[in-house]
């Protein structure tokens, strides 16, 4: 099971917004059991300064909030689905999976 989401279209840049949901071959957005969470992906750049002083490239901090309860897959299963959503759906973004800290929500 693959992850799909909706971007939410926002002004800053380096910000991404998304609904994630479970990929179906029909996906229908107003369907619960198929919405698994709400994505925040925040890109940092490195600071010309620091370039080539062993810091080579940019980490990105993807946060997941309002999980869906009535879904069955484990933390570890999403964050690892998470990852590869990122990597390979965001526009411009060449980070490794290893640069990307995924960040649970305690709210809601």
């Amino acid at each position: 099971m693959d992850f799909v989401g909706v971007e939410e279209i926002q002004p800053y840049e380096n910000l991404y917004r998304y609904k994630i949901f479970k990929y179906d071959d029909i996906i229908e957005i107003g369907k619960n059991e198929n919405y698994i969470c709400d994505l925040k992906f925040i890109k940092l750049d490195i600071n010309p300064i620091y370039k080539g002083k062993e810091i080579e490239e940019s980490i990105g901090y993807a946060i997941v909030e309002n999980i869906n309860k009535n879904i069955d897959i484990s933390l570890n299963k999403i964050e690892e689905k998470i990852k590869k959503f990122i990597i390979r759906e965001i526009p411009l973004i060449n980070l490794d999976e290893r640069s990307i800290n995924v960040i649970f929500s305690l709210n809601k």
